[in-house]
C-alpha cells in the first residue's frame, strides 16, 4: 500500500509474521483509499529505486495499524484521475466535479502545490511592504455607497436600508493616507457583480493593495511596484517541488521577467536611471540595470499593436482583452519577456479621482502591469486637490455626494499620493501560466457558483 501525507508519500508492506497474523492482513486489505490511518512500521532499505512514491530509497514494513477516520468505499473521483493532464489518455475529471468536491481535489500534487504557492505571493507581498515601512490596514467591506461610483455592487440589507459590499479599499486607503499613515496596504476581500463568465473573472477574489505619499513624481509608487514584483517573482523561483509539480499536471513556461543586458543594448532600450534614452523605436525603457523590467508608454504600445493590427487605433483608445493578449505576445517577441509595466493611460480609460498628466490631459498619470498577455494590477497617482477631484467628477458625470467623506479628507491638508491594486488570485494563475482563475481560487465565486 501507499501511504501519503500531502505531497509525500512512501510505500508501505505487510507480510504474515509470527507478530502479524493473517487477520491483519486482511484487514489491512479491506481499508478504502484516503482514509487516515496510524501506523507503526519499521524502515527498510530497497533493492530497486520505487518510482511510484516520493520516498524511493525506502520502504515501511508494517507492525502495527489503526484507521482514525474511514473514507467511503467508492470516492466521488481518484486522484489519479484528476491529476491527468488534458492530453493524457484515460479518464479525466470535469471540472466542476472537482469544484464541487475540492477537498478531495486539494490533495492531488498540482492544486496541493497551487495553494502553497498562492500563500507564498500573500506571504512576499507582505514581507516586502513590512520590510519598506508599510502600514498593514483593514478596510471595511460593507459599505454606503458604491466603492468607485459603478454599478457593478452587490446590495446587502443592512437594518432598515441598503448598504453595498466594497469593489476595493481604493478610497479608504487613500482617506488612510492622510491620517499621516505615510504607506499603507491591505490584503482582504473584493466583491465585484460582473456577469462574467471568462478564464479569469471572479464575483468574490483577493485584493492587493497599495497606496503611499508621493514626495517628487508618480514614478515612486511605480518604482514602488516594480520593485515589489521582482522580489516576489525572485522568490517564487525558489520552490521549485512546487513549481515541478504544478507543471507535471499543468505544464508551462517559467515566467520571463527581465530583459536580457543584450537585448537593452540590441534594442536601445532606455535606462531612466543612467539618464540612457531610449533609441528603441518604442522608446522602451528600465529603471535600471538591476531590476531590468520593461515600461512602455500607453500611446507607444498602441503604436507596437498597430503594426499587426487592420483596424489601427489612436492612441487614446482603450484595448480590450484580445489586443491585450496581443500585446502581450508582440512585447514578448520583441523584448523577451512576459512581465511588462504601461503607463501614460488615456483619461477616458481611468476613474474620476486620476491625475491628468500634466503635459497632455487626454493622458494620466496611471499605470497597468501585465503578465503573459492579461492585466494583473492597475495603478495611478490619485488626485488630492479636492476643487481639482470635483471639477473631474463633474466633467464625467460622478455625483461625489454620496461619498462626501472621500471628498471631505482631501481639505485638511492633504499628502500627493498614489497606489496600485493586484488581484491575488490572477497574478497566481499567470505567473504559472494556468488556463483558469478557478484553479488558484480555494472555493471560487462567479456568477454560476456560489457553493461549496
Amino acid at each position: 500500500m501507499v501511504l501519503r501525507d500531502g505531497t509525500d508519500s512512501i510505500q508501505a508492506m505487510a507480510a504474515v509474521a509470527e507478530d502479524v497474523p493473517k487477520e491483519m492482513i486482511d484487514f489491512i486489505g479491506q481499508i478504502p483509499c484516503e482514509s487516515i490511518v496510524d501506523v507503526e512500521a519499521t524502515v527498510c532499505g530497497v533493492e530497486q529505486p520505487i518510482t511510484s512514491t516520493s520516498q524511493q530509497d525506502i520502504e515501511l514494513k508494517i507492525n502495527k495499524i489503526h484507521v482514525l477516520s474511514e473514507a467511503l468505499r467508492v470516492l466521488p473521483f481518484t486522484l489519479e484521475d484528476a491529476s491527468r493532464r488534458e492530453t493524457d489518455e484515460g479518464i479525466k475529471i470535469n471540472f466542476d466535479t472537482r469544484l464541487g468536491c475540492r477537498w478531495l481535489d486539494m490533495r492531488t500534487p498540482a492544486s496541493n502545490a497551487i495553494f502553497k504557492m498562492q500563500s507564498r505571493v500573500g506571504q512576499y507581498f507582505r514581507q516586502f511592504l513590512i520590510d519598506h515601512e508599510f502600514v498593514e490596514i483593514h478596510s471595511p467591506k460593507i459599505i454606503a455607497a458604491a466603492s468607485e461610483g459603478g454599478a457593478n455592487v452587490f446590495k446587502v440589507g443592512y437594518f432598515n436600508r441598503d448598504a453595498y459590499l466594497a469593489q476595493s479599499p481604493q478610497l479608504y486607503k487613500q482617506m488612510a493616507l492622510q491620517g499621516d499613515l505615510k504607506r499603507v496596504f491591505e490584503v482582504g476581500p473584493v466583491f465585484r457583480a460582473e456577469n462574467s463568465n471568462t478564464h479569469r473573472h471572479l464575483t468574490e477574489f483577493v485584493g492587493l493593495d497599495v497606496e503611499m505619499r508621493i514626495n517628487e513624481h508618480y514614478y515612486e509608487v511605480l518604482d514602488t511596484a516594480e520593485e515589489l514584483f521582482c522580489y516576489m517573482f525572485a522568490q517564487l523561483a525558489k520552490h521549485t517541488g512546487e513549481l515541478e509539480a504544478i507543471c507535471r499536471q499543468y505544464p508551462f513556461e517559467p515566467l520571463l521577467w527581465q530583459l536580457t543586458p543584450e537585448r537593452i543594448k540590441e534594442l536601445g532600450v532606455g535606462v531612466i536611471e543612467d539618464s540612457v534614452e531610449p533609441t528603441d523605436i518604442y522608446k522602451a525603457r528600465v529603471r535600471n540595470m538591476g531590476t531590468r523590467m520593461l515600461r512602455i508608454h500607453y500611446p507607444h504600445c498602441i503604436a507596437l499593436l498597430n503594426t499587426v493590427l487592420e483596424e489601427k487605433l489612436s492612441p487614446t483608445d482603450d484595448i480590450n482583452t484580445t489586443n491585450e493578449k496581443l500585446l502581450g505576445k508582440l512585447v514578448k517577441e520583441r523584448y523577451g519577456v512576459d512581465f511588462f509595466i504601461s503607463d501614460l493611460f488615456p483619461t477616458a480609460a481611468r476613474p474620476f479621482y486620476t491625475m491628468p498628466f500634466p503635459d497632455d490631459e487626454r493622458f494620466t498619470n496611471s499605470y497597468d502591469m501585465f503578465i503573459r498577455g492579461e492585466e494583473i494590477s492597475s495603478g495611478a497617482q490619485r488626485i488630492h486637490d479636492s476643487s481639482l477631484l470635483l471639477k473631474r467628477a463633474q466633467s464625467l458625470g460622478v455625483d461625489l455626494s454620496p461619498i462626501k467623506e472621500y471628498v471631505d479628507s482631501f481639505r485638511l491638508g492633504a499628502w500627493p499620493h498614489g497606489g496600485f491594486g493586484v488581484g491575488l488570485e490572477r497574478v497566481v494563475m499567470l505567473y504559472l501560466g494556468l488556463c483558469n482563475v478557478r484553479l488558484v481560487s480555494l472555493f471560487p465565486r462567479d456568477p454560476q457558483r456560489v457553493t461549496p
